[in-house]
């Protein structure tokens, strides 16, 4: 492959971080005890900012991907396409619901709201590794032929910037800590020079933080 198209393993490392999350949320907040509202604001914190990363990451597909492709490889990608753009209208409409539900549950953490919670969130995770399956085998291993890398880096430029500034260190070392160096690189290929030089040092560290007070000695 050229170093002028799309170079895909990033994504592949931000899928996995979504399946690991949805399938680890609906335990974790089934493991709060009732009342205990400060460990519910830390799991509820941790599904917010996941939440937040996958409305981005589907937004940027939805504006800056899917037009590409049904433009130039229509004849190919289309049916595949088509079928994620409506698993994405899914995807929002369970992820209202559980985003509703976690407000909750997050004010007033009860066995029932708890239920409620966890089992759309199943849903929820179910529903995205279905998607994200389709996507990683009919889609993603052909972007590289109508893609180029300019426009793949800005598709992930569009999540990232998007996210808040001090969440940025916990995602990147979210997502470092399932890739290897070279990925790791690729992810910060096209970040200014100052970013690039701390985030390998600032997000692991972020995120070690983050994940002990999310799943505790299950790091």
């Amino acid at each position: 492959m050229t170093t002028d198209r799309a170079d895909v393993r990033d994504m592949l490392v931000v899928h996995e971080a979504f399946r690991q999350s949805y399938t680890r949320l609906p335990e974790l907040v089934r493991q709060v005890e009732p009342g205990n509202v400060a460990r519910a604001e830390v799991v509820a914190g941790h599904a917010q900012l996941i939440e937040e990363f996958l409305h981005l990451h589907h937004k940027g597909e939805d504006e800056l991907l899917w037009p590409k492709l049904l433009e130039r490889a229509g004849d190919r990608l289309g049916d595949a396409v088509t079928l994620l753009e409506r698993q994405h209208e899914d995807i929002a409409a369970l992820l209202t619901e559980s985003s509703k539900l976690l407000t909750a549950w997050r004010a007033a953490p009860g066995r029932e709201q708890a239920e409620q919670l966890a089992d759309s969130l199943e849903r929820l995770g179910t529903l995205l590794s279905e998607h994200l399956a389709i996507e990683e085998r009919d889609v993603l291993p052909i972007v590289p032929e109508y893609v180029t890398a300019k426009e793949w880096h800005d598709l992930g430029d569009h999540a990232i910037n998007a996210l808040p500034k001090n969440k940025l260190p916990i995602v990147f070392g979210m997502l470092a800590s399932l890739a290897d160096e070279q990925v790791v690189k690729l992810m910060l290929s096209t970040a200014p020079l100052v970013p690039r030089l701390i985030m390998p040092v600032l997000g692991p560290k972020a995120y070690a933080r983050h994940a002990r007070k999310v799943y505790g000695a299950t790091a």
